[in-house]
């Protein structure tokens, strides 16, 4: 568990960086600190002792106020801490997010990192209920604590970038079960500590090369704690919903079986997300989105999916593949189905894309072999699942 004296010291750190550096912003229910001529900061929404950030957050690239065109370039420290947020969207104009920047929101399961990060700052994401996530290129390092007691935490991509994990970085992540690794060198740990609290846990890497590179490395070469295995991508069809969020938004439901590549009508890179869902501005013209899975060694470009920002189609699509709500889980070497599966198949298969099972969705339990990560399709829904 986290110490007591860190996060005393770095309360401390944070109540001495919080001044106002100019006039305050609200808009849409986000504050902001202005940090220069033209750009901004989100802020706290501190009063009554409560952090009144809550539910789903999409933050803007740019704030306008009193005739100026701000750029939303950082998240001050602490902005949603003790928040009840649930999932966050952040746009790639931002570049910093300060230190314990999301830390204790615990009902936050679903956030999508800018693209220009280098940095997971210190108790970041610290106790929140993140389940998979994926860090984008050009973040070297992950610091103390950045992921510390995420209970749910259980993926998680790493790019060619990192170079760094502090100090109880993965502390308590009690269900991390999966790390790929597209970073050729192993990254640099301080001790074992960086997983204090972890066990079994699957590397997937690029390669024999990168594998032998990780074994003989002191800290992730501990047979105890990891497992070493050569990504292969994923021969399974990644399905993907649409549907209107309010006036502004098409909301992408991907799932958790894979990251994805989010790339723009312009061809150019938007996002890559772990995330149940991504969120793309409704327009009133057509305007197409690819979205390419991804183990970040392996971009699965035959199986890439197209989403439409025409509100139009998106009611068309609603109307035409409304998904039943199933509950997928797996525990103590069974995964359960929950939910109407009528007239629906079950296919189950390893994360190289082997089948386990393959029939009619009659029975809503299956035991299969434990210490592996099952890829699980009912119908149209898709999870991933690590049986124990």
């Amino acid at each position: 568990m986290r110490r007591i004296n860190d996060i005393l010291l770095l309360l401390a750190l944070l109540c001495c960086t919080m001044s106002v550096h100019g006039q305050d912003i609200e808009a849409g229910g986000i504050y902001y600190n202005i940090i220069s001529d033209t750009q901004v900061e989100v802020a706290p929404a501190y009063y009554d002792g409560v952090n009144h950030y809550q539910g789903c957050i999409i933050l803007p690239e740019k704030v306008y106020c009193d005739g100026v065109n701000y750029d939303v370039t950082a998240i001050a420290p602490r902005a949603f801490w003790q928040s009840a947020v649930t999932e966050v969207q952040i746009p790639n104009s931002v570049t910093t997010i300060g230190e314990a920047a999301f830390a204790d929101a615990d009902q936050l399961a679903n956030i999508t990192l800018p693209l220009g990060l280098t940095v997971v700052s210190r108790y970041m994401l610290a106790g929140t209920a993140v389940s998979h996530l994926v860090l984008p290129e050009g973040v070297t390092s992950i610091d103390k604590g950045a992921l510390e007691d995420c209970t749910n935490l259980s993926t998680v991509f790493l790019p060619a970038s990192l170079r760094y994990i502090g100090q109880r970085a993965f502390g308590y992540c009690i269900c991390l079960n999966e790390i790929y690794s597209d970073a050729a060198m192993p990254p640099l740990t301080m001790g074992d500590d960086a997983f204090e609290g972890c066990d079994n846990i699957n590397v997937m890497l690029a390669d024999g090369a990168t594998s032998r590179r990780y074994q003989d490395d002191p800290v992730w070469g501990n047979e105890e704690l990891f497992s070493h295995w050569i990504d292969e991508g994923l021969a399974i069809l990644p399905t993907m919903q649409q549907e209107q969020r309010g006036d502004n938004w098409t909301a992408l439901t991907l799932g958790n079986s894979l990251a994805y590549k989010i790339y723009g009508p312009d061809g150019y890179l938007m996002a890559i997300t772990a995330a149940d869902h991504y969120y793309l501005p409704t327009s009133a013209q057509s305007s197409e989105y690819l979205v390419v899975p991804t183990t970040l060694m392996y971009d699965d470009e035959d199986l890439q999916l197209v989403a439409n920002s025409e509100a139009a189609a998106i009611e068309q699509v609603e109307e035409e593949d409304n998904e039943l709500q199933l509950t997928i889980l797996g525990l103590d070497g069974t995964i359960y189905i929950e939910g109407d599966t009528h007239g629906l198949w079950t296919f189950i298969y390893d994360v190289y894309g082997n089948l386990w099972y393959e029939r009619p969705s009659v029975n809503n339990w299956i035991s299969l072999p434990g210490q592996r990560v099952y890829i699980v399709k009912v119908g149209n829904t898709v999870r991933k699942v690590f049986l124990n």
